[in-house]
């Protein structure tokens, strides 16, 4: 223990000198939080995305539901469900925008407005341009024909910017990967190479505290790159603050392990520094596009949604979403339970690798 402990303070010692590591650890994340999360909060989409739902299925009705279809920009959807569920829908932010088109209270109808036609969308400030733009294309197509009044309506929601649900643990994730691989592995591989294992076993000292050392170092370096992104989420995007610290405490711990064993595994495989690196680039820049880093993995074709579900990133980046987004407790910790296997999973598998082909 006391040999670990001076290995850590000798790293620490080498992270204070070393600036170019701290500003890829704390400030480009930050940087990237605060410099994308702000103008896409309130950006517009390209495809404007609509359930609707015709319950006249009139003349007047079809034809605008046929012209909606026309637009390039217009994805529509028939709702299934009746008016309560896509309120909820709205709620949870599963849908976004809702047209309903219906018989016109009795006294619109005698007035000459035999439909009333109703826009429901939530209260997330990134889909107030696309509301207005759907109640513009509805309005259009009426050309001030006597109907009832459209009526726009505003469902209250208690959820976050998707793109900021995304975007916050995916920032995370992403830093905490970069620490595992370049700040773990890359660190080892680069001392290798320069000698410094021959002179530590001049010292007669095991590998375990030299590696301890250098991994609690780093872990305190990941601890606290994440406390201070989790930090500008409460204080900047209010996300809620009341969440399952020790929850997160794990999956965070898991990450990090599975992260540096990957680290630790490349550099004992990595015949070169050259080597290292390129392999490095080769891992990285896949986990992180497929990790869910910038977009959610919804997107991805099914067969590729399974490969990314496989990655330590992806499962990472989900459960910190469900802690911080959708209150995940101890007492509902079982919807965990998939991430956390995965994380494991690849924690063990990187250590026992590492184990195997570590050599001093």
């Amino acid at each position: 223990m006391k040999k670990t402990w001076v290995f850590f303070k000798l790293r620490m010692l080498q992270l204070k000198s070393d600036k170019t590591s701290l500003f890829f650890s704390y400030v480009l994340p930050v940087l990237l939080l605060l410099g994308i999360g702000f103008p896409l909060q309130v950006r517009d989409g390209a495809v404007l995305d609509v359930a609707y739902s015709d319950a006249v299925a009139s003349a007047q009705s079809r034809a605008l539901v046929e012209s909606l279809r026309k637009r390039d920009y217009v994805k529509l959807t028939e709702y299934p469900g009746d008016l309560a569920a896509a309120q909820a829908a709205l709620r949870e932010n599963e849908l976004k925008h809702y047209l309903r088109i219906e018989p016109a209270p009795a006294d619109a109808a005698a007035a000459g407005g035999p439909v009333a036609y109703r826009v429901f969308s939530n209260s997330l400030s990134e889909n107030q341009v696309e509301s207005a733009a759907l109640r513009g294309l509805v309005d259009q197509h009426l050309d001030g024909r006597t109907a009832a009044a459209l009526q726009p309506t505003e469902v209250k929601t208690g959820k976050y910017t998707s793109y900021l649900v995304t975007l916050l643990p995916g920032l995370i994730g992403m830093t905490l990967l970069i620490i595992g691989l370049n700040g773990f592995g890359a660190v080892l591989i680069e001392e290798e190479h320069h000698g410094l294992y021959k002179n530590i076993k001049t010292i007669d000292v095991s590998p375990v505290p030299f590696l301890a050392g250098l991994f609690a170092s780093r872990m305190l370096v990941a601890y606290s790159v994440a406390a201070a992104l989790f930090a500008i989420g409460v204080f900047v995007f209010d996300i809620p603050y009341r969440i399952d610290y020790l929850l997160l405490f794990l999956v965070i711990t898991l990450g990090c392990i599975s992260f540096h064993g990957l680290g630790l595994a490349i550099s004992a495989l990595s015949p070169s520094v050259t080597a290292f690196h390129g392999i490095v680039n080769f891992v990285q820049i896949p986990l992180i596009v497929l990790g869910g880093v910038f977009f959610s993995t919804t997107a991805f074709p099914g067969w590729l949604q399974a490969i990314s579900m496989a990655l330590p990133l992806t499962q990472m980046n989900s459960a910190v979403q469900a802690l911080l987004f959708d209150g995940v407790t101890l007492g509902n910790a079982g919807v965990l339970m998939p991430q956390i296997a995965v994380l494991a999973a690849w924690s063990a598998l990187s250590l026992v690798l590492a184990r195997f082909k570590f050599r001093w």
